[in-house]
């Protein structure tokens, strides 16, 4: 289900990078092209693992591009995104997720945090210096209250600028001391690659992730997608 190569958007670079802790996942990206030069952009992640989590997780990604495919913006979408899960959940699962909508034509982007981990949005601009902004939640993750409102908010892109999405499986993973990742570390590594491309951020983050774990066994999914402006 996941989708095969990225989005091929003139000035943008889309880039993602996924590991499941075991067999299957309930981690999940996706991309959701139109023909307005708009592209969707979701890092999900279910609440539970293994296969229950993946079974629900092909549940979730078909009702969002169903959702999404009528919708006059990512909010009413993911509204209502929202209460076809929640009438479908049986199980007290539910999903944490983000969208965002990419603009190609203006480098605009609105999204929709729904429960998830704060996405990064790196401004790092020509003879500027680099500055980090944490997009914070809009409502609730999907599955839990079937009548909830989501919001959404809009970000302007500039030629160099990062968005870095990712699921808690990059900043809860575990060294062989049991120390975690963090969030500061993975800021400070995507601060450190700024400049580079989506590409070689991605192989970097990739790189740091697997040298901190070492031996140690991965217990949760890891997704990570990198979306830049040209």
């Amino acid at each position: 289900l996941l989708p095969g190569d990225p989005p091929q958007v003139k000035g943008w670079e889309f880039v993602a990078y996924w590991m499941p802790a075991r067999q299957v996942a309930g981690d999940y990206y996706d991309f959701v092209a139109s023909n307005d030069q708009k592209v969707g952009v979701v890092v999900a992640d279910v609440s539970d693992k293994g296969m229950p989590a993946a079974l629900f997780m092909a549940l979730t990604r078909s009702i969002v591009r169903a959702s999404m495919d009528q919708a006059v913006s990512p909010a009413e979408g993911i509204t209502r995104a929202n209460r076809l899960i929640c009438a479908d959940s049986t199980s007290s699962m539910f999903v944490t997720l983000f969208y965002a909508q990419v603009n190609a034509q203006d480098n605009q982007l609105v999204y929709v945090n729904a429960g998830h981990n704060p996405p990064l949005f790196f401004q790092c601009r020509p003879n500027a210096t680099p500055s980090l902004t944490r997009l914070g939640r809009t409502g609730m993750a999907l599955g839990v209250v079937s009548d909830n409102i989501y919001k959404q908010f809009s970000l302007k892109f500039a030629s160099g600028d990062f968005l870095v999405l990712y699921t808690d499986g990059v900043t809860d993973a575990l060294d062989a001391q049991g120390n975690e990742f963090g969030l500061e570390r993975l800021e400070r590594l995507v601060m450190d690659t700024c400049s580079a491309s989506a590409a070689d951020m991605m192989a970097a983050i990739e790189k740091a992730i697997k040298e901190f774990v070492g031996n140690a066994a991965i217990f949760d999914d890891i997704t990570i997608l990198v979306v830049k402006c040209l």
